[in-house]
């Protein structure tokens, strides 16, 4: 059965990055060449995928979905915190800014609250003292965002 012979509530239902969707569909001999050929592709990106790091997605090794998107919370100065689904150890998190591009951010790591790497033009000295900041007050939440999507417990060394 194609897609096209589903009603809109039926192929709302047929998910095919979650295993259930995948198993409901293939019970139902509705696995057409190019899902499978889809999903071959996931797994390969999994195994291979390069900068998987920067990647806005997660997948697991069986070429289903994790996460859709990183986590992320707003701050007052047009700043945003995230953990990206897909991203790489130590724990940390990357702190953007509304006005600049994704690419400048600031990296800060969640057990030392020390930043890593070097600071993108928009960020000085005291601003990251007080994004340090930040990371440290609400470090429960962030460590729960990494543990979530990493399954790594993290705790701030003092």
């Amino acid at each position: 059965m194609k897609d096209d012979d589903l009603t809109p509530y039926e192929r709302a239902g047929r998910n095919l990055d979650e295993p259930a969707g995948w198993e409901l569909a293939e019970a139902e001999d509705r696995l057409e060449a190019e899902d499978i050929l889809g999903r071959i592709v996931s797994m390969a990106l999994y195994e291979f995928g390069e900068n998987k790091d920067e990647w806005p997605l997660a997948l697991n090794e069986e070429g289903f979905l994790t996460a859709l998107t990183a986590e992320g919370k707003k701050f007052d100065g047009g700043i945003s915190i995230h953990v990206w689904p897909n991203d790489h150890p130590p724990p940390h998190v990357h702190i953007l800014k509304r006005s600049e591009p994704d690419s400048q951010y600031v990296k800060i790591n969640l057990k030392t609250g020390e930043s890593d790497g070097d600071l993108p033009p928009w960020a000085s000295q005291k601003q990251l003292r007080n994004m340090q900041g930040l990371v440290v007050k609400h470090h429960h939440l962030f460590a729960g965002w990494w543990q979530k999507n990493h399954g790594d417990i993290v705790t701030l060394l003092d």
